[in-house]
């Protein structure tokens, strides 16, 4: 597509008979914030490496603005590269490190100033350039960093977990200036992480990696509330699992029949069969518990096996008579239920999500 600021297309890297990324394919339009989000080893810094051009793909074709870079080299992409640890040269001064990229393309002493200038502007740091790398913060190392990869002006720019090297409490401070300034800019981002909570408030869309194969790529909403797979479903936030077998369909709803013989009506996210094996999936925030009982569908019982009180937030963990445990959680409107109590548990059909056992459909 014209718009699309990266193009990545069936890309594939082995190392010997391993396929650290197997068939990878997405694209990222102008101006977008994307994350590769998945646990270590997954493959998304080797993608992410591939489009920067550090490592050559075995398979497969990647674009920036409609160009094939596939095979070219570094410099000749126009990207800008944020490293983990921020590579900065700890000789140079704060200025220098962020001249440093400009000086290798041969721009004229007037230009790097001003570049420098602008950069340092943006990211926070005017007064800085005289500083030394070991006299900042770790905060301000990484935007140090980052103003390095905005003096050049890049078309995209590529982040490998520029935040893991930071408390948390810092992580947090700057996830927001991150997206604040890449909004402000237009910037096109490729992000990797492996931090779900950043990965869902930073990013347009997301991608989530497993195995070097993409798993789902989605809006953080609909990654949240519509998992495509197991995997998905539990690596992004929490998410309790329902082990049954479909029966009765109709109108996108599907039967799931639990082991107790409790049935429950839940959302069909892909075609299933009368009779496979199905795992319903519901969020913890999602499950309605109560001490007396409840009428109607969809409601299921069982014993509390552990209580948790975090003041505005109760969690309860439910032995159902199905043998399955459910999380709940939900805010301190209520009396608190105490262990081994018998409970009774509504869990709406819009509220579930259907999908086949892994190894169907």
């Amino acid at each position: 597509m014209p718009d699309d600021a990266i193009q990545v297309q069936g890309i594939v890297k082995r190392y010997g008979t391993m396929r650290a990324v197997d068939d990878v394919s997405f694209t990222v339009a102008q101006g977008e914030f994307v994350s590769l989000l998945g646990p270590s080893g997954c493959g998304k810094t080797t993608t992410l490496r591939m489009i920067a051009g550090f490592v050559d793909p075995s398979e497969g074709m990647i674009r920036i603005h409609g160009r094939d870079v596939t095979h070219l080299p570094p410099e000749k992409r126009n990207l800008g590269f944020v490293f983990q640890n921020y590579a900065l040269w700890p000789h140079m001064t704060v200025a220098e490190n962020v001249a440093f990229g400009l000086k290798l393309r041969g721009k004229s002493r007037s230009f790097i100033r001003d570049k420098v200038e602008e950069a340092l502007s943006v990211i926070g740091l005017s007064g800085y350039g005289d500083r030394l790398p070991r006299q900042l913060s770790g905060g301000q190392q990484q935007r140090v960093a980052l103003g390095r990869a905005l003096a050049l002006e890049p078309q995209v720019l590529l982040m490998d977990e520029p935040l893991s090297n930071l408390d948390r409490a810092l992580r947090v401070t700057m996830r927001r200036e991150l997206k604040e300034l890449q909004a402000r800019m237009r910037m096109t981002t490729l992000y990797v992480t492996h931090d779900q909570e950043e990965a869902l408030s930073m990013s347009n869309r997301v991608v989530i990696m497993s195995k070097g194969r993409v798993e789902q790529i989605a809006a953080p909403y609909e990654l949240y509330e519509s998992p495509a797979t197991s995997f998905v479903a539990d690596f992004v936030g929490i998410t309790n699992f329902l082990e049954g077998s479909a029966t009765g369909t109709g109108g996108g709803f599907v039967g799931v029949k639990l082991a107790s013989g409790q049935m429950l009506r839940a959302l069909a996210r892909t075609p299933v069969a009368e009779g496979d094996a199905v795992r319903a999936l519901i969020r913890p925030e999602r499950v309605t518990l109560s001490a007396t009982a409840l009428d109607g569908d969809n409601v299921l019982t069982g014993r509390v096996m552990l209580s948790e009180y975090f003041g505005a937030v109760l969690r309860y963990s439910v032995r159902l008579d199905s043998g399955d445990v459910l999380r709940s959680e939900v805010h301190n409107f209520d009396s608190f239920i105490g262990n081994d109590s018998p409970v009774w548990i509504r869990a709406l059909p819009e509220h579930l999500r259907v999908i086949p056992r892994e190894g169907q459909g």
